[in-house]
Order: C-alpha cells, then sequence, then structure tokens
C-alpha cells in the first residue's frame, strides 16, 4: 500500500475508490462501510470519525460497529492526533526561529554589505595585480552568496511569506477559498516578481479606492468593446431590478443581458429625499439606458411584475416601438407556485407545514434529536425563495421517516416544550398520513412547475424555449392522476391565467423560429400566427412581412437550399438554434437576422437577483460608508471581471439545450410517486389514531369541568329573619393557628367528590352574618351544627 494511505481503508472498507488524489497518494475515496453498509465519499479523517462511533466533520458515527473496535479506532485516533499536535508545537517553533534568523541574515547582509564597500576604497590605490586578485575574489564570494541564497534563505523566505498570508488572512477575516482563486495566484507572483523592497508596502490608501478603482473600471470597459459589438449582431435585452442596502437606501440596477454574457451597465439612487419610484421615475432611466446602448441594438426590457413596472413598460412601448417589455418568466412561476399554494384546499397543509418546521428549528432540543436521524436539514420555508412551496414539501418528503423517529424519542418528552400544546401538535401533525398523503398528491403538480421555474432562471433560457417549456408543463399538470377532477381543474386554471399574464408575442415569434420544435403541428395554431403577425408588425414594415412570410413557409415546410446538407435537420444541431441559424440561416436570408435577435434573448431578469449578492458583499456592516457612486464602481468591476473570465473560457453563444430540459422530465430522479402503505406506516396511522382518541377525551374532559351548571339555591320563602338559607360553601372562616393549610384546589375536589344531593347542601348552611357598630361579626344562637360522624363539620372544610 502506498506510503499516503491509511491502513484503515483495507481494515473497516470495502470496495473503497479513489475519487481524487493528493501528491502523497491520499485524497478522497468512495467507500462502503464494512458493518453498517452505508456509502460515503469522504477523506480519512471522516472514515475514523464513522468507525469510532463519534461521528461529527459532516458525517454519522456508525451504530453497527463492535465496542471494541471502536475503542481501537479511538485511541490510535487519538494518539495520531497528539503526535500531530506536537509537529505542530515544533513547527511553530521552527517558524519563530526562522524569523530571527532572517533578522540575523538581514543584518549580516548590511553588514557585509559595509566591509565590501571599505575593501574597495582601500583598494581603489593598489597596484593592478592585487585588483585582479581582489575582483576574482568577489566573483567566488558571489557566487557562494547566490548559491546560498538560492538553497536556504529562498526557503526560508518562503516559510515566512506563508506565515504571514495566514496572519493576514485570519486578521482580516478573508475566506480561506481565495487562496483557490486565480486572482490570488496572479496577485502573489506579481508581489514576486516585484522583488524585496524597503520602500514599497503595497498600494497606498487613498489611490486604491479613488484614482486607481477608476482606472481600473475604464480598463474592463475597454476590454469587453467585443461584447458590445456582438449586440450589434444578436440584440440585447436591459434587465432591471431593485434593491435596499444595508442602510436602507433603495438601488435600481440595470443590465444588459446577451447570448455572449450579462454586461453590468450602472446603478441608481433612489434614496434621494423625495424620490418616488413611479413607472415614469424608471422609464427616464430605462430611456437613457436604452440610447446609450443604441435603439436598434435593444429587443426587449425585462422587470418584474410589480405595478409601476408596467407602467414603464407600457411608456417604453409607446416611445420605442420596435421595443417590447417582457415581465420575468421566474418571477411569474413563483408567482404561480405562491398561487397554488393558496388554494383552499392546500393553504392547511402549507400552514402545517411551516409550524412543523418552525417548531423543529427554532427548538435546539427537537433540532438536535431530529439530527441523529437525518443527515439533512430541513429548508425554512423562506418567502424570498423560488419555488419555496415546492423546496418545503420536497425535503419533508424526504425527512419524513426522520421526523417520525423524533417524535417517538424518549428525550421529546423530556424537552423543555415536549408537553407543550404547539408540540403536541407537531407530535400529531408528523403521525397524521393524511398530511403525507396530501404532500404526496400535490407534489406531482408542483414538480414540472418547479423544472420549468429552475431553467428560466439560468441564463441562456432563451425566448424560443419558453413557449415550449410552459406547454410541456401544461401537459405534465393535465395527466396527474394524484389529484380530484375539481382540484385538477382549480390548478390548471390558475396555470392558464398567469401564462395569459406572462405570455407576449415575441414569445410566439421565438418559438415558431427555434429549428428544434418546427414542424406541422406548431404552424397549424391560429393562436401562433397571430402573435407572429402582431410582432411583425412592430418590427417590419409592409414589404419586409410580405418577403418574410413566404420565405417563412419555405422554412416551415423544410424546403431550400440549406436543407441539401444532411446534418441540417439532425436534433444535436438544431437543439443549439443560434449556431443553426449561423450556419444554415443563408437559406432563408430575410428570417436569420431577426431570428438570431430574438432567439438570442433571455427569458426572465434572474442576472439582476444574482447581482445583489455582488451588493451584499461589497456593503457589509463592517463595511457600510461607502458611497452610491463608489458603490457602482465597485460592482461594476466584481461583475465584469467575471463576465471578462467566463468570456476568455467561452466557445459560443449561451443558449440551453432543448434535450436537456426533455431529460429532466423524463428523469426519475426527484420524481416523488405516493407510496403504498406498509407496515410501519400502518403502526404510525395506528399511533396517531390513538393519540387523537386522547385527545378528544380530554377535551371532553374539559368540555364538562366548564360547562357544568352551578346549583341554585333553593327558593326563599316567607321572609323571616330566623329562617336562614342553606346552600354549597368553601370555606367558613380564616384558617386558625396550628390547623393544616388546605389548597383552593383541594378544597373543590372535595366539594366535587361530594354527593350531588340536597342532603350535602343541608349540611352547609350559609348564613347572612350580622356586624355590630364597629365592623365585627355577632355570633348567632340560632343555628348549631351537628358533630356526628356522618356530618361536615367546619374543621373538615378547612
Amino acid at each position: 500500500m502506498p506510503r499516503g494511505i491509511s491502513p484503515l481503508w483495507g481494515i473497516h472498507t470495502i470496495n473503497n475508490e479513489l475519487v481524487n488524489t493528493t501528491s502523497s497518494g491520499s485524497g478522497t475515496r468512495r467507500w462502503t462501510c464494512k458493518y453498517c453498509g452505508k456509502q460515503f465519499s469522504t477523506t480519512t479523517t471522516r472514515l475514523i470519525r464513522h468507525v469510532s462511533g463519534l461521528g461529527g466533520s459532516g458525517i454519522s458515527g456508525c451504530t453497527e460497529v463492535p465496542e471494541d473496535i471502536a475503542e481501537i479506532v479511538r485511541k490510535e485516533h487519538k494518539l495520531s492526533q497528539d503526535a500531530a499536535m506536537a509537529r505542530r508545537r515544533e513547527f511553530l517553533a521552527a517558524s519563530q526561529d526562522i524569523l530571527e534568523e532572517v533578522e540575523d541574515i538581514g543584518q549580516s547582509a548590511s553588514t557585509l554589505k559595509s566591509r565590501t564597500s571599505s575593501v574597495r576604497d582601500e583598494n581603489e590605490g593598489s597596484n593592478p595585480s592585487e585588483e585582479h586578485s581582489s575582483k576574482k575574489f568577489k566573483a567566488s564570494h558571489s557566487s557562494l552568496h547566490s548559491t546560498f541564497l538560492s538553497t536556504g534563505l529562498l526557503k526560508q523566505r518562503q516559510r515566512v511569506a506563508d506565515i504571514e498570508i495566514e496572519c493576514c488572512i485570519l486578521e482580516c477575516n478573508i475566506p480561506f477559498n481565495v487562496v483557490r482563486t486565480d486572482a490570488w495566484k496572479r496577485m502573489v507572483k506579481a508581489i514576486a516578481q516585484a522583488g524585496p523592497s524597503d520602500d514599497w508596502h503595497g498600494v497606498d490608501y487613498k489611490r486604491l479606492r479613488t484614482s486607481m478603482l477608476i482606472e481600473e473600471k475604464e480598463r474592463i470597459e475597454n476590454l469587453l468593446e467585443p461584447i458590445k459589438l456582438g449586440w450589434q449582431t444578436y440584440g440585447c435585452s436591459i434587465l432591471s431590478d431593485g434593491w435596499s442596502d444595508i442602510r436602507h437606501r433603495h438601488i435600481i440596477n440595470i443590465m444588459v443581458s446577451s447570448c455572449l454574457g450579462t454586461y453590468f451597465l450602472k446603478a441608481i439612487d433612489c434614496s434621494r429625499a423625495g424620490t418616488r419610484i413611479t413607472g415614469e421615475f424608471i422609464f427616464e432611466h430605462i430611456k437613457v439606458a436604452i440610447e446609450e446602448i443604441g435603439v436598434q441594438n435593444v429587443v426587449q426590457v425585462i422587470t418584474d411584475n410589480a405595478s409601476n413596472c408596467k407602467r414603464m413598460g407600457k411608456l417604453v412601448e409607446a416611445e420605442f416601438p420596435s421595443i417590447v417589455w417582457s415581465p420575468c418568466a421566474a418571477h411569474c412561476l413563483d408567482l404561480l407556485i405562491e398561487d397554488i399554494g393558496k388554494l383552499s384546499w392546500l393553504s392547511p397543509v402549507v400552514s402545517d407545514a411551516k409550524k412543523v418546521i418552525s417548531f423543529i428549528r427554532k427548538n435546539h432540543q427537537a433540532l438536535a434529536i431530529f439530527r441523529v436521524y437525518s443527515e439533512k436539514e430541513l429548508i425554512r420555508p423562506a418567502e424570498t425563495r423560488f419555488g419555496y412551496v415546492y423546496h418545503v414539501f420536497a425535503r419533508l418528503h424526504v425527512c419524513m421517516d426522520a421526523l417520525r423517529m423524533t417524535v417517538v424519542d424518549p428525550r421529546w418528552r423530556s424537552m423543555a416544550r415536549g408537553r407543550t400544546e404547539r408540540a403536541n401538535f407537531v407530535q400529531r401533525k408528523i403521525f397524521d398520513m393524511d398530511f403525507w398523503a396530501e404532500i404526496e398528491c400535490i407534489m406531482p403538480i408542483l414538480r414540472p412547475i418547479h423544472i420549468v421555474l429552475r431553467f428560466a432562471d439560468m441564463e441562456g433560457c432563451t425566448l424560443g424555449l419558453l413557449y415550449h417549456m410552459y406547454t410541456r408543463m401544461q401537459e405534465a399538470i393535465s395527466s396527474a392522476t394524484t389529484l380530484s377532477t375539481s382540484r385538477l381543474r382549480d390548478v390548471t386554471e390558475l396555470v392558464e391565467l398567469r401564462w395569459q399574464f406572462l405570455s407576449r408575442p415575441i414569445h410566439s415569434f421565438a418559438a415558431l423560429l427555434h429549428p428544434y420544435f418546427k414542424g406541422p403541428r406548431l404552424w397549424s395554431q391560429p393562436h401562433m400566427r397571430h402573435m407572429k403577425d402582431l410582432y411583425m408588425d412592430r418590427i417590419m414594415s409592409p414589404d419586409q412581412q410580405v418577403t418574410f412570410d413566404s420565405e417563412f413557409s419555405a422554412y416551415m415546410s423544410n424546403v431550400g437550399i440549406a436543407y441539401a446538407r444532411s446534418t441540417s435537420l439532425r436534433s444535436d444541431v438544431t437543439a443549439r438554434p443560434l449556431e443553426w441559424w449561423n450556419h444554415y440561416g443563408y437559406g432563408h436570408p430575410s428570417i436569420a437576422p431577426y431570428a438570431l435577435r430574438v432567439l438570442s434573448q433571455d427569458c426572465s431578469s434572474s442576472p439582476c437577483e444574482r447581482n445583489w449578492s455582488a451588493f451584499s458583499l461589497v456593503h457589509t456592516k463592517l463595511r457600510n460608508r461607502l458611497s452610491v457612486e463608489q458603490l457602482h464602481r465597485v460592482v461594476f468591476c466584481k461583475a465584469n471581471l467575471r463576465l471578462l473570465r467566463t468570456l476568455r473560457s467561452l466557445t459560443g453563444p449561451k443558449q440551453i439545450s432543448p434535450i436537456d430540459f426533455e431529460s429532466a422530465f423524463t428523469s426519475t430522479e426527484v420524481c416523488i410517486e405516493a407510496s403504498i402503505l406498509d407496515e410501519q406506516d400502518q403502526v404510525y396511522r395506528m399511533l396517531h389514531a390513538e393519540l387523537e382518541s386522547i385527545d378528544r377525551r380530554v377535551t371532553r374532559a374539559r368540555s364538562r369541568a366548564t360547562s357544568r351548571p352551578q346549583r341554585d339555591p333553593p327558593e326563599e320563602g316567607p321572609s323571616t329573619s330566623a329562617a336562614p338559607v342553606y346552600t354549597r360553601r368553601r370555606k367558613m372562616r380564616p384558617r386558625r393557628r396550628g390547623q393544616p393549610i388546605v389548597l383552593e384546589a383541594q378544597l373543590e375536589d372535595i366539594v366535587e367528590d361530594a354527593p350531588e344531593d340536597h342532603e350535602f347542601a343541608e349540611m352547609v348552611p350559609t348564613v347572612e352574618p350580622e356586624y355590630d357598630d364597629e365592623g365585627n361579626v355577632v355570633p348567632r344562637d340560632d343555628i348549631s351544627l351537628s358533630s356526628s360522624e356522618d356530618s361536615f363539620g367546619i374543621d373538615d372544610l378547612e
């Protein structure tokens, strides 16, 4: 076995396979535990944590390993940790010695330099032979000195540099993964090439945040000129979205999207006093951006579905007839999932799921018990997450067995909140098979919507795909058999209403020009033809429309010189529409320019959403004094530097293949089918029924206790001073010294357990007390209580 591989792999695992390796021979391995049979992909450290039964570090402890073997592994692991700690102490001591040696070497070098200068001064007046020997001595000394530096001092300086880099990363709170980026490696290489210098300590602070930042912004703009030239061929879309920073300053960013990448254009400060973010306000800034880019280069404007954005879209279409406004497809699909979650028959299930997750996540004891049985975490129902209802249901279904084991664990009832009403509700709901059945019934409906949402949220999901993805989603929902007819009708109505809001003529125009989906079935739909004609009226003259229609018929019928090539109709070729129109569009010269423009545009403004993460990373709690202009420059450089990096590795236009989309629908990896009730489910069903019966008995008992009518006192006869009124009493007088204390609850139990008859009422008389002039009770002799054993005395009542 190689030196770097631990012998534990051969002792405690089976079928271990190397995934990636290091220079020492170790690395990540895919392996199966010899004792519990579980499969993992980890390093040696996690193997030790698993076999020892300790768990942690991202892996659970093995529950099947024998205790003697686990104890041996724990002892060996402790010895290796102690040895590693000793080596670490030696390294720290050696590092301190290196720092001292470097200082000594620096002093020695300065001393040597001064001695060399003094020797040179002494030899200035000597004879030529002495001068020649002095030069030979200097040459040999220089050779030895350079050899010493190359072998010893260089390594010591590198170790010192490593120590200083580590200290800088820790003190400045820099993430460790920064050292893995290409930017870090380029920076370190540039600093090393600059060489040692006593008067240079890096970039000046003021210059870094002012003049150098402006220069870098101008340099990036020059490097991105090829993308701007590509806008003339493929067109572009303007994306816009709003955001509030940590100081509650509202900012609107404007980005330019094309098949070559998304370019950050500018950010608008909306935090000035008196600023109202209306449709007219947004339109003025979008208009400036359109004129800056070029009206002839802009195909559409994409924003979210807010009322001010819709107003802005109407103003843009009125001002620039060739430019259309499109709502964000990802945002519309997210709203569709939320609309389904608000249906009357599904809303209680969503509410119950939120309560279950909230109780377990907010109670650290319940969360600790849950993590014993599950390696996955429950997803918090955050409304800002796209499709959060689907994610919550899917994760609950995956963790169903772990949740059941959590609430039957004995530690559940011993929690501080284990006997509260909310804990009982969570326990009953997890045992409720109807709750899980509702989730299993709705998942086949939400899954197609989530697939389309996931693709629409990606860069490269173009307008030509949106119609076909939505149609495929509608077919999958209509074919679902898990819902009743009425419920399925409610869902399909919401799906159709959302498409009516989302669809625009440009979507149908792009769908018809996608070569992968063209065919007589698509062309025969009157609605598609009508929407195509509406868009053509915006961008073409009547003569151009006639020419376009004549070539379009040939395109739909596969007639033309371009189809002479056998590769023109292959599915893997037509799946890339931009490449197809670039290679085979010469057969339809009047269609190709429009096809390249509309098939290059994205269907959502998701890049704007992702760009806010750059703002949040730049503008933090510790770094919140940046002005909006400064923040704009920093984010411009950060976002567009990433674009430059992807542009270097880009081999062609960004576009999602329809083949990937079709495979996502046919994949069964995340498909959730209605499970058949096995023996374990029957046990949980019986347990839930028993708990429900207990709850009903407790509820009935409480209802009887609160609704029991009070016994009315007997009707009074003729008014006489000597006739006392008898009724049930609980207390006659204060407790005397020396008598035991009787609690109010005990008195209530005594009275409630007594027989419900008039004899008991007659045993305890209630007499209207009389008072003297000083307010004291006057004792009366007209009432005497029996002292027999069958009667209750005053002392007994107390």
